[in-house]
């Protein structure tokens, strides 16, 4: 039985770009901003500006965020996503924009060692089967550099736990706090987090809905 990476680079991961892509597309999105998540993360990000010239997204769908923060912070960017759909189509809209996106998954990075200077993690974690997250985590240790930024944005539940996915049996969502699969490790340090939800731009009293983006930094020399 396929795993839930094989199932994504299959034909769920086109299928999850098809559901989205007018969200993505749409010129603004809910709250009236294009991107909270990634606004707030270029805010934090504001006065190391000039040190971050490389920009890796996981999960980057289309790279319609990833060309929001590289045109903020005026870096060059990568893109990573299951969907050949969504890549193709980014690739050929802002393949002339210093962004280029692969189609793959996040445990297995076609990227040299330290070649970014911030990795985020869009909203994809907790569609990563379990067997392939350790190496998702290690990936995007080796591609960061060391002194760079890694930013999450997922579900940011109570306890951790799993649910059924909605959009095809036999997948499971995994929700927890994937910020301290890094800051337990003691060579991360956490820089700030904002928490909203899908409903509200402010924190969610009910623990399902939450979701967060962390910043997290990465030691030059943690001993």
């Amino acid at each position: 039985m396929a795993n839930q990476t094989e199932t994504f680079m299959e034909e769920e991961g086109d299928n999850y770009f098809r559901r989205n892509k007018a969200t993505l597309e749409s010129a603004a999105a809910k709250w009236g901003e294009q991107f909270s998540d990634i606004d707030w993360i270029h805010h934090c990000l504001a006065p190391f500006r000039n040190e971050i010239g490389s920009i890796l997204e996981v999960g980057c769908a289309n790279g319609s965020k990833l060309a929001r923060i590289c045109n903020l912070i005026d870096a060059r960017g990568s893109g990573i996503d299951p969907s050949q759909l969504a890549v193709a189509e980014g690739n050929r809209k802002l393949g002339d924009g210093g962004i280029e996106l692969h189609a793959g998954t996040a445990s297995k990075l076609p990227f040299e060692n330290q070649s970014f200077d911030l990795v985020y993690f869009g909203f994809c974690l907790y569609l990563v089967d379990r067997q392939d997250l350790l190496p998702a985590v290690a990936e995007a240790d080796r591609v960061l550099r060391n002194g760079g930024f890694l930013a999450i944005t997922d579900f940011d539940p109570i306890h951790q736990h799993k649910r059924p996915y909605h959009h095809k049996a036999g997948v499971f969502s995994f929700k927890q706090d994937y910020s301290k699969l890094f800051t337990a490790s003691g060579m991360y340090s956490l820089v700030a987090k904002t928490s909203f939800s899908h409903h509200q731009p402010s924190f969610d009293p009910d623990g399902n809905e939450r979701v967060s983006t962390t910043l997290l930094f990465k030691e030059m020399d943690a001993y």
